[in-house]
């Protein structure tokens, strides 16, 4: 009926053979009809069913993944596979450890043998409690990474020899990225760095960086930018505005048994020779010329009996006599702060802060910013977070976290603390003058864990830090000397540098000269700002008036 209204030519059509021509056109609806199954409506048709049939009738085509996103997803999963195992043993060993001295322990008690009770052997030292730091979730992510595996992985490719044919060109990209001066460093041809690790570290031309000539001025200790500075108040050092961290958290606190000055000394019997003479006449020069105190308590004198100490201390303790002359040379009074870098001296003097922040294409070695005597080190097995200006605006007590290198010592206005601060991908921090220095290392912080365990099996709190001395560096001076401009050591890549140090703060006018403000005159004066870029040798201030 349909297609005789269409006027469509009449068809005998059968049961078994209901087939149209194909194709058949319609003639006034120009569209051909199918010859197959008529079709059903979609919605008809259940929703599995049209599932599996497009499933089965579409095409699968395979596409390549990134190769570094396959790298990435491969890594993640054997590093999570890894620290599951890692927590498993260790799990495993603590419930063997202690099932195993108890067994020991219930068997000495059974034969009688209370001696050897507590006699455990030493085993692997459990690992030390990792600081969580609050923050927004880039600083919870970035506390999740390996940074300190991650650092030593860069320090190996760094001191990979590079071809020689691509050194030049290398290192030319590395300059225009991070403006690398090259123009000042000593070794003009590229060919002769054979790795970035030696490109890092770098020595500068002769005369390039002039010291600045005013003998009262501390200088800048290396290249770079200044993040903060200013006076230390109630033992808060400000990281970015609105954000303090403890002056204690960043420079431990002081030892029992630990001495602040030179201690007695001695030298071994047969006297002097014209040698030793000389040296002691130089070091009493030097001395004298930087206002640095000293003592020659028994210089002379033969060989005594000394108190063997602990590596973790290796600082020995002074008599009272001694003690009481260093106090008064150092002007450290007995005050009622328990911070024992605090200064109660007649003169009034206060605390100030430092921050320069070394970026990868800065001069990476350090020197000294005024001549002083080292006397100590204080080596904190941290973390390595990264020290650009953006974290230290997002992580709390940054510097306190990381690993660090404290050094100790004294100028001629009182206590001075220099401290290289660690961050991610710095291979390591070198001080030309320390010999047993390793950081960022296994056997460091395997070291610090056995301290830990240490102090905790003793009922302690752990320092934080394991310390080493310089006296043997000068009988005289009781520790390292250090001129000002001189080269202290180095990073590799880029880091922070924290200046603590104690100096006059002048005078305030009274109401009678029409004083009306906070300003003091003389004393300790900043010639720097916040944000600038400085230079090795360049002055960040000085002191004005006369002690």
């Amino acid at each position: 009926m349909l297609l005789r209204r269409m006027g469509a030519p009449r068809l005998r059509l059968q049961k078994s053979d209901f087939v149209l021509p194909s194709p058949y056109v319609c003639p006034r609806c120009s569209h051909a009809l199918s010859t197959s199954a008529p079709r059903t409506n979609k919605g008809s048709s259940p929703f599995r069913v049209r599932l599996r049939a497009s499933l089965r009738d579409t095409k699968v085509q395979w596409k390549p993944i990134p190769v570094g996103l396959g790298i990435a997803s491969v890594g993640a999963l054997q590093f999570y596979r890894v620290r599951r195992r890692n927590d498993g043993q260790e799990e495993g060993e603590d419930a063997e450890e202690k099932s195993g001295a108890e067994e020991r322990r219930q068997r000495l008690q059974d034969q009688g043998n209370e001696e050897d009770i507590g006699s455990e052997p030493k085993s692997r030292p459990r690992r030390r409690a990792r600081i969580k730091p609050d923050g927004p979730w880039q600083v919870q992510v970035m506390s999740t990474l390996p940074l300190k595996a991650l650092s030593r992985l860069w320090g190996r490719f760094n001191e990979l020899e590079i071809p020689y044919y691509l050194r030049v060109p290398g290192f030319k990209l590395y300059s225009y990225v991070f403006g690398v001066n090259l123009s000042e460093i000593s070794e003009p041809d590229l060919h002769n760095y054979p790795n970035l690790a030696s490109f890092f570290y770098r020595t500068l031309k002769p005369g390039v960086r002039p010291l600045d000539p005013n003998t009262a001025a501390i200088l800048s200790p290396a290249d770079g930018k200044i993040l903060q500075f200013g006076m230390i108040e109630r033992g808060e050092v400000e990281q970015v505005k609105g954000m303090t961290y403890s002056l204690d958290a960043l420079l431990g606190t002081e030892l029992s048994g630990s001495s602040t000055g030179p201690s007695k000394l001695s030298i071994p019997s047969g006297g002097t020779g014209e040698k030793d003479e000389r040296i002691i006449k130089e070091e009493e020069e030097f001395a004298n010329v930087n206002g640095i105190s000293y003592s020659l308590p028994n210089l002379f004198s033969g060989p005594q009996n000394q108190r063997q100490v602990k590596p973790v201390d290796a600082s020995t303790t002074s008599t009272r006599s001694s003690e009481a002359e260093v106090r008064a040379d150092l002007a450290l009074g007995d005050g009622s702060t328990s911070s024992w870098f605090a200064s109660k001296a007649k003169t009034p003097t206060a605390l100030f802060y430092m921050v320069i922040y070394l970026a990868p294409g800065d001069y990476h070695r350090f020197h000294s910013p005024v001549s002083w005597v080292v006397e100590k080190r204080r080596h904190f097995a941290g973390e390595l977070y990264s020290v650009s200006p953006w974290l230290q605006r997002k992580l709390p007590g940054l510097f306190t976290l990381n690993e660090r290198v404290v050094l100790l010592g004294r100028w001629r206005w009182g206590f001075f603390s220099y401290t290289p601060v660690g961050a991610t991908n710095v291979g390591s921090i070198k001080i030309n003058f320390d010999r047993e220095l390793r950081t960022n290392s296994l056997t460091t912080d395997t070291a610090a864990d056995h301290a830990a365990e240490e102090a905790a099996s003793q009922g302690k709190p752990y320092s934080g830090f394991a310390e080493a001395t310089y006296g043997e560096a000068s009988r005289v001076l009781g520790g390292h000397a250090l001129r000002k401009g001189e080269e202290m050591g180095g990073f590799q890549l880029g880091s922070s540098i924290v200046l603590v140090f104690e100096a006059p703060k002048g005078k305030r006018q009274s109401f009678d000269e029409g004083w009306a403000g906070g300003a003091r005159e003389g004393g300790w004066q900043w010639r720097v700002e916040r944000g600038q870029q400085v230079k090795y040798g360049q002055a960040i201030g000085w002191y004005e008036g006369d002690r």
